[in-house]
C-alpha cells in the first residue's frame, strides 16, 4: 500500500458548509415505511434542516394487484394508509421547521421515482438500505439497482441504524472517495472534496499489481485531490492494490469514515452484472452511508425513464 499522508499539517477544524458548496434545493427520499426508509428519512431531514432545502417524501405503490378483482380493496386499503403514514410524517418534520411535501405514487416504482426527480429537479436522493444478509450482501432490489445507473442527480444511500450506535447526520467531517478515474468518478471526487469537514481520504486501487513500485497512480490523486490550503482541509492519498470493492471496504472499516464517495455506474450497465459491481458491493457491506454520484447532473430525458419502465 502506498500513502501520501497530509494529516500532519494543520487539522483546523474549519466546517466548509454543503450549502455553501452544493446547493440541495429539493431533497427526495423514497420510503416504503420500513426500518431502512426511516433511516433514511431521518438522515435526508438532517441534510434538508442544515441546508436550508425543501424535502420531498415520496411512496410508490405498484398496483399490479390491482388488475385482479380480488386485489382492488387491498390496493384501495394500501393506498389510504400509505397517504395517512406521510401525513404523519410529513407533519413531524414540518413541527422542524423544515419545508416538506409529500406524494403517493402509483405506477412503476423506479420509474415513478424517476419522474419525481425531474419534475422537482431534485439535487438528492435519499434511500434506505437493509443490513447485511448472512450471504455477506445486501438485498439490493432491482429498483435501487436501476436507480443508481440512471438517477440524474447524486444518490444517498442510508443503512439501517444500528441501536447501540445511533447516528448522527448533517455533517460529514471524515470523507472516503474512491476513484478509478473515471469521468463518474472524477465527479464523485469533486463532490467529496467540497463535502469533507476536517478530513478527505483519497482511495485508488491498482488492477495492476504494481501499485508498490509505480508511482504514477500517486501522483494522479496527488494532482486532483491537493491539500486545500485555503480551506486547511488535510487529504490523504492512498493507492492499494486488489479488488476494488474490498479495498474500499476494508480501508472504511478501518477509518470509520462518516461517508464514502463513489461515481454512479454508467448507464449502460447490464443489469445482469450490477450485483457484482463495485458500487452495489461497497453499498451491501459499508455501515456508512453511500453517495454515489453519476458523471453529470443534466436533466433527464423521457427516454431514460421509458428505458428504465421497459426493464423486466
Amino acid at each position: 500500500m502506498t500513502i501520501s499522508g497530509n494529516a500532519s499539517r494543520s487539522r483546523k477544524t474549519t466546517y466548509l458548509s454543503l450549502h455553501q458548496q452544493f446547493a440541495f434545493r429539493t431533497i427526495v427520499v423514497a420510503t416504503d415505511f420500513s426500518a431502512e426508509s426511516s433511516s433514511a428519512v431521518r438522515c435526508a431531514q438532517a441534510i434538508a434542516r442544515s441546508r436550508g432545502a425543501m424535502l420531498l417524501l415520496v411512496h410508490v405503490i405498484d398496483p399490479v394487484g390491482y388488475a385482479f378483482p380480488e386485489g382492488a380493496p387491498n390496493y384501495i386499503d394500501r393506498d389510504a394508509a400509505a397517504r395517512e403514514e406521510l401525513k404523519r410524517i410529513e407533519s413531524e418534520v414540518r413541527e422542524q421547521g423544515i419545508p416538506v411535501h409529500s406524494r403517493v405514487e402509483t405506477g412503476i416504482v423506479c420509474e415513478r421515482i424517476l419522474l419525481s426527480l425531474h419534475d422537482h429537479r431534485a439535487a438528492l436522493l435519499v434511500l434506505g438500505t437493509r443490513a447485511v444478509t448472512g450471504a455477506g450482501r445486501a438485498a439490493l432490489g432491482t429498483v435501487t439497482r436501476q436507480l443508481l445507473a440512471h438517477s440524474p442527480c447524486p444518490i444517498l444511500t442510508v443503512p439501517a441504524d444500528d441501536p447501540a450506535r445511533p447516528r448522527s447526520f448533517g455533517r460529514w467531517n471524515n470523507v472516503l472517495a474512491a476513484t478509478d478515474f473515471s469521468p463518474a468518478s472524477l465527479s464523485a471526487l469533486h463532490y467529496a472534496q467540497g463535502l469533507a469537514g476536517t478530513h478527505l481520504i483519497v482511495l485508488h486501487s491498482a488492477r495492476c499489481g504494481r501499485h508498490e513500485e509505480c508511482l504514477n497512480c500517486l501522483e494522479r490523486l496527488r494532482f486532483l485531490a491537493p491539500f486545500n490550503e485555503s480551506h486547511t482541509l488535510p487529504v490523504d492519498h492512498v493507492v492499494t492494490g486488489g479488488d476494488p470493492a474490498l479495498a474500499i471496504v476494508s480501508a472504511a472499516e478501518r477509518l470509520q469514515p462518516d461517508l464514502i464517495v463513489l461515481g454512479a455506474p454508467a448507464p449502460g450497465h447490464e443489469a445482469a452484472d450490477a450485483e457484482s459491481s463495485t458500487v452495489v458491493r461497497v453499498i451491501a457491506r459499508a455501515s456508512a452511508p453511500v453517495l454515489i454520484v453519476p458523471e453529470s447532473r443534466t436533466r433527464m430525458d423521457d427516454q431514460v425513464i421509458e428505458e428504465v419502465a421497459t426493464v423486466s
